[in-house]
């Protein structure tokens, strides 16, 4: 708490003097204690120590210096006059006469300067007591007083009390500034409140302050918004600004010594996420220089705590679930009442448990991506971001900006900001892969250098950033056969294929199909027929759980089944092809169909073209089952398989065998 004194010349006009200190007290508050002093009772050789003294009027400069300790805390109370009654001086007829009326002669030319200097345009006149009687001032009509109505002659017609003068906004912020409370929000709401209640003669100074306090209320707002401890220090290491929040990590302004290494030097290098540890807390600090003219002017430095960390990762966190950036899945959500599906959630959930990466394989439709938010909301790093990417939906130059960023003014079209990719956002969380078999060579070569070294650079960058991101990959293709046909990168897929999971296909865990049925079709599960609940559980599901959730939905619409999904299986039943192939008929007609038409040159075909050609007429095979049809065809004769991509060819037999069905014998 400030100690201010005030000096007044004698005890008259209490109420004034009370008036005067209260309006201190509703700026000030609880910050300054008032001491008043009566110049007429001080005793001789009395010395009045104090933060601030003031002086209430000029004339007091002189004579109250021989009782003052010091004389650079000086400030001079002048006053003003509230705003409303301002608007009744200006109500005065223009070059009227006015008889200014004080209590004394001195007061009453205080209150005529103070008039003029607010630029009243009519005739002040300072009242006399001595020609009171006289007719001096019969034909006066108006007269202005502050508060002294008993001393106005009877006779003026209107008489205008603007009420106890205010003290002067400059001689506040002197106050202000002189006790160093000028940083002080209490007093700095009291001032601008204050300010609209009070005229003066130099409104620039109310204008001034308004926009500086405005402009530092806004960058002060701004910088603690950030949750960081903001400092800013001039060319010689001296304190000029600092937000709430480094007030409060350093109280009272008291900061260690750099020398001892516990605070960081305003004079050094810059830096970004540099360690620092103050009073046993750590923190992140940055500190960046002010330079102009090659010269340095200063530096800002910006300290995070761990707590300030934390905040803001979940923060993040929570802003990225408003995205839809985030695993809304969990483990609980996957439907399972068979034994091969409740193995793969077990491995899964030990999977998770590691920062290894995990390789997801299984036909389209199964709940790969599923499996990924699952794993990753049953990993440690649950509270962190998981972003999610089809590697096969975007072209090489629009995934490679997706997945690693680019810097501004990288390519055509690029923001002028540039963009951090999805392996930053997804820092310290989870990204998925999906369809990573579909990726380029290159690529492959730049995912091998995120897994190897955990660093990535944006396009168009020369920057190396850190990366911790868990990956987990998934596929419908064969990994292991691309690597033989030099498809896909062998040191990439054994980084990879850390944890492989199979997620079996929908028709070898027949006892899910009715409950996810259940699930997608509510209560218009209960409307299925018998021969419908066996439709749904004779199917063989090429789509699995997503065709079977389309079939729900067409079924909750229009309580009937889609022609189209069980047509293909009916064709496969009632074939009476006298050379009946194992498997799903269509399928391996299909097979020896493609190889007949790569015949015609003499051409064969490897698996993954095979699975190619499938995929392009809606069969959703994967590669496990093809290698069972294909090992059917085989052992039946209908084809030869060797290594190498065109290995598989059709045989004179499967020739004979697509002839008769296309042309059946009588």
């Amino acid at each position: 708490m400030k100690e201010v004194a005030i000096i007044y010349t004698d005890t008259r006009n209490g109420n004034a003097i009370d008036y005067i200190e209260g309006s201190l007290k509703d700026i000030f508050a609880d910050h300054i204690r008032l001491k008043r002093y009566f110049l007429n009772q001080l005793d001789k050789g009395c010395l009045i120590s104090a933060d601030a003294v003031l002086l209430n009027g000029e004339k007091l400069l002189y004579t109250a210096q021989p009782y003052l300790s010091r004389t650079d805390n000086i400030v001079v109370l002048n006053r003003s006059i509230i705003k409303n009654n301002l608007d009744k001086l200006m109500a005065i007829p223009k070059d009227a006469d006015v008889l200014v009326v004080n209590d004394t002669p001195k007061t009453t030319l205080d209150l005529l300067y103070m008039l003029y200097g607010l630029g009243i345009h009519f005739n002040l006149i300072p009242f006399d007591e001595s020609k009171k009687a006289s007719d001096a001032y019969n034909k006066i009509r108006y007269a202005v007083t502050p508060g002294e109505r008993q001393i106005v002659p009877d006779f003026i017609e209107n008489v205008i009390d603007i009420g106890y003068r205010k003290i002067d906004f400059d001689a506040l912020l002197k106050i202000m500034n002189l006790l160093e409370l000028d940083g002080n929000e209490e007093i700095n709401n009291n001032l601008i409140k204050y300010l609209y209640t009070v005229t003066q003669p130099n409104m620039n100074s109310h204008t001034n302050y308004l926009e500086s306090y405005i402009k530092n209320l806004i960058l002060n707002q701004l910088m603690s918004d950030s949750g960081f401890s903001i400092l800013a220090f001039d060319s010689h290491g001296k304190l000029i600004f600092q937000n709430d929040n480094a007030i409060r990590t350093f109280p009272g302004g008291v900061f260690p010594d750099p020398d001892e290494r516990c605070f960081p030097d305003p004079q050094g290098k810059d830096c970004r996420n540099q360690l620092v540890t103050i009073d046993g807390t750590n923190y992140l600090m940055d500190r960046m220089s002010i330079d102009s003219a090659n010269r340095r002017l200063g530096c800002i430095i910006s300290l995070r705590n761990e707590q300030n960390i934390r905040e803001s990762e979940t923060f993040l966190t929570k802003k990225l679930k408003e995205k839809n950036t985030y695993a809304k899945y969990q483990f609980h959500n996957i439907v399972s009442h068979t034994r091969a599906m409740n193995q793969c959630i077990d491995t899964a959930k030990q999977a998770a448990l590691t920062d290894y990466t995990i390789l997801l394989y299984g036909e389209s439709g199964t709940g790969k991506e599923m499996f990924a938010q699952s794993i990753h909301n049953y990993s440690h790093r649950k509270n962190k971001p998981f972003l999610a990417i089809n590697c096969s939906s975007l072209s090489e130059s629009l995934l490679e900006s997706e997945l690693f960023g680019y810097e501004a003014g990288s390519f055509t079209g690029a923001h002028k900001n540039g963009k951090a990719g999805l392996f930053e956002q997804a820092n310290t969380g989870t990204i998925f892969l999906d369809e990573i078999g579909d990726i380029s060579p290159s690529m492959q070569t730049r995912l091998l250098r995120v897994l190897q070294e955990k660093q990535i650079m944006r396009i168009g960058g020369d920057k190396i950033i850190d990366v911790d991101v868990r990956i987990i990959t998934a596929t419908n293709r064969d990994l292991r056969e691309m690597v033989q046909q030099r498809q896909f990168r062998r040191d990439l897929f054994y980084r990879l294929c850390v944890i492989p999971i199979e997620i079996p296909p929908l028709r070898e865990r027949r006892e899910d199909i009715l409950s996810l049925f259940r699930l997608f079709a509510g209560p218009d599960y209960d409307r299925l027929t018998s021969e419908q609940l066996k439709l749904l559980h004779d199917h063989d599901w090429p789509g699995n759980v997503r065709e079977l959730e389309n079939v729900a939905i067409y079924f909750k619409a229009l309580h009937s089944f889609p022609s189209f999904t069980f047509s293909r299986q009916k064709a496969a039943d009632n074939s009476d092809s006298p050379e009946h192939l194992s498997g799903a008929d269509m399928v391996s007609e299909m097979i020896l169909r493609f190889l007949a038409e790569k015949a015609v040159t003499g051409a064969g075909a490897g698996r993954p073209d095979i699975l190619n050609m499938l995929h392009s007429e809606g069969l959703l095979l994967g590669d496990g089952k093809l290698r069972k049809a294909i090992q059917d065809l085989k052992e039946k004769g209908l084809i030869t398989v060797e290594k190498g991509r065109s290995g598989t060819k059709i045989t004179s037999k499967g020739l004979d065998y697509i002839d008769n069905k296309q042309h059946p014998r009588s």
